[in-house]
């Protein structure tokens, strides 16, 4: 199985649990993290991931996310045919 998860993803785990909502989404971030180390499932990023993590203001935490980014197997690049398709379905995000 390939998945993709996007920053707030992989910040997840690092979110204060005291809210069951983030506690449980939390675990089930972990729980697909561990498939994708076992090399069940594979992870796919794209060229945002990098920049989204560099904006990571704590170090500590952008550091614990950069260790989890590179279980990335294979990334996608962004090229206008991606930037079409986003203009369509989220028209005004992308000008």
């Amino acid at each position: 199985m390939r998945i993709y998860l996007d920053v707030c993803c992989l910040n997840r785990p690092f979110d204060d649990h005291t809210q069951d909502k983030i506690r449980l989404e939390s675990e089930a971030v972990v729980t697909i993290l561990s498939h994708i180390a076992e090399k069940q499932w594979q992870m796919i990023g794209s060229e945002i991931i990098a920049f989204e993590i560099s904006r990571t203001p704590d170090p500590d935490r952008r550091r614990k996310v950069l260790i989890q980014a590179q279980l990335v197997m294979e990334t996608i690049k962004i090229n206008t045919q991606i930037i079409t398709r986003i203009k369509k379905v989220l028209p005004g995000i992308w000008n």
